[in-house]
């Protein structure tokens, strides 16, 4: 009987430039991660006693909320749509001093006028000379220097227009089995995440500030035309290499035919895992043994399971060959023509 597998702890958070695929940031430190798939539907009634004949499905939506411990410049620059470019800019800055007779030396040079608070309270306003200031009356106190410098800084402008970013998300997490050994990574990836621009940044004495990112998948194209349009793909990785489980096996094609005019004639066989249940097919063959179970010498498989018929064969050759996988197996006929 196999193991119950569990999801365990909190999702890691990768977040990538859908055009080019590289990295904006890693969230390793996240508190909570949350997947939500909703969808909306109408009834649709008729007949006496208005019965329920048919639930119209609509409006499917995929949200993804992501909430993190430490604090980083990247989760307010996409929720606002900017760039962190470094800039020189005039910072405030604040700074307790101890004047000498008067006198005091900022750290910085102030950019215009500064506010010094003095020991009693009152506000007074100071023009420095250079990064030294003298204040009248203050003898040898501390006082607190508020003012701007000029500095080099990283920074990002909440604009009142730009919409929040879009980009490509990807969710890790561990699967467990019951014993508590790790066996699978869970991976979401959303192609097209819509930041949805909700950022709040709360402050308190007895705690760190948390951030959050929250979005909306966008529909895109999938990967191929049996997709159709798609908000996001969920796989689950092994993390070591493992036998996936089928009730069956199919070799394609069933029978090889080549005609002697063509020989040297090579063929190489498929084999699919029939898994059943909601789980489509799997090519299983690089995991398949090929055995030549009989025939002519002239008519050979690899390791493969490339079917090889020699030009030395002749009409009427013949060989039985079979795949085993898994303890599954099926056979190939292959019959050289005329």
């Amino acid at each position: 009987m196999a193991d119950n597998t569990f999801l365990v702890s909190v999702a890691r958070a990768i977040g990538l430039n859908p055009t080019t695929q590289e990295a904006i940031f890693y969230g390793r430190a996240n508190l909570r991660s949350a997947f939500n798939l909703t969808m909306q539907s109408t009834d649709i009634r008729g007949d006496i006693g208005n019965a329920l004949l048919y639930k119209h499905m609509h409006d499917r939506d995929l949200e993804v909320n992501v909430e993190q411990a430490v604090f980083e410049k990247t989760f307010l620059a996409l929720n606002v749509g900017s760039s962190i470019l470094n800039q020189t800019v005039n910072v405030l800055k604040t700074e307790c001093i101890t004047l000498d007779t008067n006198v005091g030396t900022l750290t910085e040079t102030p950019v215009g006028n500064v506010s010094v608070i003095k020991d009693d309270g009152t506000i007074v306003t100071i023009t420095p000379s250079g990064s030294s200031i003298t204040v009248a009356g203050g003898g040898n106190t501390k006082v607190t220097a508020i003012y701007r410098y000029s500095d080099t800084i990283d920074r990002v402008s909440v604009s009142t227009e730009t919409p929040p970013e879009v980009i490509t998300l990807i969710l890790i997490a561990e699967v467990r089995n019951s014993k508590g050994v790790l066996v699978e990574e869970l991976q979401i990836e959303v192609p097209s995440f819509q930041i949805s621009g909700n950022y709040n940044l709360e402050m308190s004495a007895e705690g760190v500030s948390q951030e959050a990112l929250n979005g909306m998948a966008l529909a895109v194209d999938g990967t191929t035309c049996a997709d159709g349009s798609i908000y996001a793909y969920v796989s689950w990785i092994p993390v070591t290499t493992t036998t996936i489980s089928v009730a069956s096996i199919a070799i394609t094609p069933d029978r090889f035919e080549p005609a002697v005019a063509d020989l040297p004639a090579t063929q190489q066989i498929t084999v699919t895992g029939i898994r059943g249940g909601v789980y489509g097919t799997a090519n299983v063959t690089s995991d398949c043994t090929f055995t030549k179970l009989s025939g002519d010498t002239d008519i050979t498989v690899s390791a493969s399971g490339l079917i090889t018929v020699a030009n030395t064969g002749t009409a009427a050759d013949s060989a039985i060959i079979e795949a085993e996988y898994d303890g599954l197996t099926d056979i190939i006929l292959v019959e050289v023509q005329e």
